[in-house]
């Protein structure tokens, strides 16, 4: 369920409403009782990529598969070794 906060509360107590937000509520943020913003959690994959990027492991400027959200996870029914995975995964990569 979401918490409307008129931007006046905004101004005044932004750390208080990011941490509603950061716990999981979605803010709805009003002008004179008029809906002018929504504030919501990144999404997981977001913050996922966010955090590969902080941590070094990706460089988006060289990304050319369009962030996280286009990686695909490997085929293979649970149970599957890891390197029939990466076999499978190379194969469609030189098909390419």
């Amino acid at each position: 369920m979401a918490v409307r906060v008129p931007i006046r509360r905004l101004q005044q107590h932004a750390s208080e409403v990011i941490a509603r937000v950061e716990a999981g509520e979605r803010v709805e943020i009003t002008r004179n009782g008029r809906l002018v913003a929504v504030l919501t959690a990144p999404d997981p994959e977001d913050a996922a990529w966010e955090r590969l990027v902080e941590e070094g492991a990706v460089d988006p400027a060289a990304d050319q598969r369009g962030g996280l959200a286009s990686w695909r996870t490997p085929r293979g029914t649970p149970g599957t070794k890891l390197t029939e995975a990466l076999e499978r995964l190379r194969d469609d990569e030189s098909d390419r």
